[in-house]
């Protein structure tokens, strides 16, 4: 195994190039599928507990307090367009934790017009993901895989398919009060052909995630730190055919590279206040998308990320809100229950 990642690790730089701002297809697989990760900042690849919608960001995370939990979510977008994801895990002791979800992404209702500008109708859609994964635990170390069948669809025009592969790992403390977690998401290829121009690739949108997790002993709060975008170094874009700027002097203005900018924008942080086991608050801070997609003039709360948790009887509830733009906030719910409890009943 040792070996296989090494070899693995090695030539990862040869398969991929940086595929950050539109050079990639499918782009819907990085949203956030559960209102609790929207609140800790959108990713989170080393929370190991009940919650089973983590195993859609990092498979390893799949574990036995998974068993028999079901999960709905949905958020509003933007505009009318809302996505969402259901899923459910199974532990087979001894053998493997499993899960399987759908992730859906609806554009709603667009107005239809021919080259002259003249309307036709209305047309919709629509982007879905089916899941299929599972994690086997060994001591402290666990080690998981997701499989998806992606397809895009637009009435009427064309529908398009591919097949996905994330690969994830994860460490658990004895305690369970560190986690660590490294996910390779989002590998894999088309299974049918883009209408694109002649030399253009469309690649999924392939990404390696790091992640930290860790509840404090004596204080009820675990933060945790996500390193994203690893296969990319340099995240800031710089336009090489921008016009020279000049100074009041007249003097050529110097385009630096803002190191510290570019660092933190691979880091996404999250923290959850654990007051009860019925009641969590939580936040988070996603840089990279602060500084991309802030107004010029108003920052806002954009970037930030804030939610709670409620459990009422056998109902865990989620909320989050999470701000992407100036325009509004995205409103983020999730419904989860253990279907064993019913049984019991």
């Amino acid at each position: 195994m040792k070996r296989f990642c090494s070899i693995f690790l090695l030539f990862i730089p040869f398969w991929v190039s940086a595929q950050v701002g539109g050079r990639h297809v499918f782009d819907f697989l990085n949203l956030s599928p559960s209102a609790r990760q929207a609140a800790l900042g959108g990713v989170n690849v080393s929370t190991y507990d009940h919650d089973a919608v983590f195993a859609y960001q990092n498979p390893a995370l799949a574990n036995d307090s998974m068993h028999q939990q079901a999960s709905f979510a949905v958020a509003n977008y933007l505009s009318d367009i809302t996505y969402g994801y259901a899923g459910y895990a199974h532990d087979i002791p001894g053998i493997a934790t499993f899960h399987g979800g759908v992730q859906y992404l609806s554009y709603g209702k667009m107005v239809e017009a021919d080259v002259y500008g003249n309307q036709t109708g209305e047309f919709s859609a629509s982007d879905v993901a089916l899941v299929v994964g599972g994690a086997h635990r060994r001591g402290l170390f666990s080690m998981g895989g997701n499989l998806k069948l992606v397809n895009s669809n637009v009435q009427g025009f064309q529908s398009q398919f591919a097949l996905g592969f994330d690969l994830g790992g994860a460490y658990v403390s004895h305690k369970g009060n560190f986690t660590a977690g490294m996910v390779f998401k989002n590998m894999g290829f088309n299974l049918t052909k883009w209408n694109v121009g002649p030399g253009q690739r469309t690649p999924l949108p392939f990404e390696i995630q790091l992640g930290i997790s860790h509840k404090l002993e004596h204080m009820p709060l675990r933060f945790s730190i996500t390193t994203v975008n690893v296969e990319t170094p340099r995240l800031i874009y710089f336009d090489k055919d921008a016009p020279p700027e000049y100074d009041l002097s007249g003097a050529l203005i110097e385009k630096k590279f803002p190191v510290a900018d570019n660092i933190f924008r691979h880091f996404v942080f999250g923290g959850e206040f654990l007051i009860s086991k019925g009641f969590n608050l939580r936040a988070g801070y996603n840089h990279m998308r602060r500084q991309e997609l802030r107004s010029s003039n108003r920052g806002g709360i954009a970037g930030f990320s804030f939610g709670l948790g409620l459990k009422i009887k056998m109902f865990r509830l989620d909320y989050a809100l999470s701000s992407f733009h100036a325009v509004g906030p995205t409103h983020h719910f999730m419904v989860s229950t253990g279907i064993g409890s019913f049984k019991k009943k």
